[in-house]
């Protein structure tokens, strides 16, 4: 056998050992949205610390990451746009428009679609990832905020806030096949595992709907805390996690009783809320806190705050799958040890090429060598067939992580119950971002209110238009202008609702 036959035998030996070097699991990444300041915080959920901060559009509310880990998707509020963000780099790749206000952002189990919700538009957009293009806009309910689809990936679920109700549409079709009535002011929803449940936060019920999923109706109705916005199943179906934005607690829900087994309190503000794909932590964001916190499942206990920039929402599927890398350590000393043999006998034939009176010897020694390394050749075949094995199980364990990630489908968000002295020092004359996101919220809520009570008052329209022309300040930037808006919208609400009350004999709020 020659010296160039030799080293290239070698090299085919190494490469195909190191081909099936073991995969090992990194810890997966949390993605933040932080609405105040229109970025998103990339954290590590080994260390609990934040690695990057990745700019996007005007005020991120919602986020969904694809099933590979690969991409990740922010719907931009008052840009009308969804970012998609490279996981590999943390870097905006492409900037795709939809229409206005997107806010819940989920993505198709086989990563071909993602659907986002348009609160200013009562539409869904359906983007096609391969060409980062809208393909259709689907027409729901009045406001919708969130969306989720089953793990079967047949059918998408939309939250209708101001409608009370949740869409039921058709993915193969893009057609609205059902409508469900929840409760009051319904924001955030999620799938269990299996498909056969959907939760739904409704908050100003202080409740969560359970739709069953075969009839399209509501089988149950959980009591939880105050201005329930967030929510998420865990991994295995056994428990749902509620962000309860007014007392700041979260509600953990046994699924095969519906009854509320612990509420464990974190921080007012808690937004948006999900569960690592081991399923063994529950992060929460709180928008009053700038932080999120970190809650043990196996003991429904608060354990770590980790800061990150203002405003946190984290409304949707916020975890990456966990990456696969190669340890091939104990390879490359195999290598190392061969190349060192290989080099020994290049050595050796270089030095038989000077000694002629040997060259009968050394061609003898060479049979012998070709023998040993025919030896040596089916040692590393039994050793490759080996880690061949141990390749594929360990393949298939990650394909199964990777499943059950996909399954991971949460839409947070809801209207919080403010009281009515809060009002006074909301509507102040400091003309913010901060500032006007509050007013809407508590505005919008008022504004349902007065709707509920006083179906029929000619005055509703009136108060629409104002809360519609803040809606537009705000897309402007013109926050002053937005407040002001805000303002004689929740006064004009504020009177319907309290004539009415007083009409009625209950108590005014």
């Amino acid at each position: 056998m020659t010296k160039h036959k030799l080293s290239r035998l070698l090299g085919i030996i190494a490469g195909a050992v190191l081909a099936t070097a073991t995969p090992v699991l990194a810890a997966p990444a949390a993605y933040i949205t932080s609405s105040f300041t229109g970025d998103v915080s990339v954290i590590d959920t080994a260390t609990k610390k934040v690695v990057a901060k990745v700019p996007v559009g005007g005020s991120p509310f919602g986020v969904a990451v694809h099933p590979a880990g690969s991409h990740l998707y922010v719907g931009n509020w008052t840009d009308g746009t969804v970012s998609v963000i490279g996981t590999a780099t943390n870097t905006v790749l492409a900037t795709i428009p939809v229409q206005a206000g997107p806010f819940g952002v989920a993505v198709h189990p086989a990563g071909t679609r993602v659907y986002v919700a348009n609160q200013m538009s009562d539409t869904v957009s359906v983007i096609d990832t391969a060409t980062n293009t809208v393909v259709r806009a689907i027409n729901v309910g009045s406001r919708p905020l969130a969306v989720v689809v089953n793990p079967a990936g047949t059918r998408l679920y939309v939250v209708n806030q101001w409608s009370f109700t949740v869409s039921v549409i058709d993915t193969a079709t893009n057609a609205v096949v059902g409508t469900i009535p929840v409760g009051s002011m319904p924001f955030g929803i999620a799938v269990a595992p299996n498909g056969s449940r959907v939760y739904v936060t409704n908050s100003s019920s202080r409740s969560v709907s359970v739709i069953d999923t075969a009839s399209n109706a509501v089988s149950a109705t959980v009591t939880v805390g105050s201005s329930p916005w967030g929510i998420a199943v865990h991994p295995n179906g056994s428990r749902v996690y509620v962000a309860n934005n007014g007392s700041g607690t979260v509600s953990v829900i046994d699924t095969t009783t519906n009854a509320v087994v612990a509420s464990p309190f974190a921080a007012f503000g808690l937004f948006g809320i999900g569960v690592t794909p081991s399923g063994d932590q529950v992060y929460a964001a709180s928008e009053d806190d700038n932080a999120v916190f970190v809650m043990g499942t196996s003991t429904n206990t608060v354990t770590d705050r980790i800061p990150v920039n203002s405003g946190p929402a984290a409304f949707g599927s916020f975890f990456a799958s966990a990456s696969a890398s190669c340890d091939t350590s104990d390879l490359q000393a195999a290598l190392a040890s061969a190349s060192a043999a290989l080099a020994t006998c290049q050595t050796d034939l270089a030095s038989a090429n000077t000694r002629a009176s040997q060259c009968q010897a050394q061609l003898n020694d060479r049979d012998t060598l070709i023998r040993q390394l025919r030896d040596q050749i089916a040692q590393l075949q039994a050793a490759n067939a080996a880690l061949i094995t141990q390749n594929q199980t360990l393949t298939a364990q990650n394909e199964s992580l990777t499943n059950e990630n996909a399954r991971l489908r949460n839409q947070l968000i809801g209207s919080s119950d403010l009281i009515h002295t809060l009002v006074s020092v909301l509507f102040g004359d400091r003309p913010d971002a901060e500032v006007a996101a509050v007013v809407r919220d508590v505005t919008g809520a008022e504004l349902a209110g007065a709707r509920a009570a006083a179906p029929r008052d000619p005055r509703l329209g009136q108060a629409q238009r104002a809360f519609d022309a803040g809606l537009a300040s705000m897309s402007a930037r013109d926050w002053k202008a937005a407040i002001r808006n805000f303002r004689d919208a929740y006064t004009k609400a504020e009177q319907i609702y309290g004539e009415a009350s007083a009409r009625s004999g209950q108590k005014s709020r």
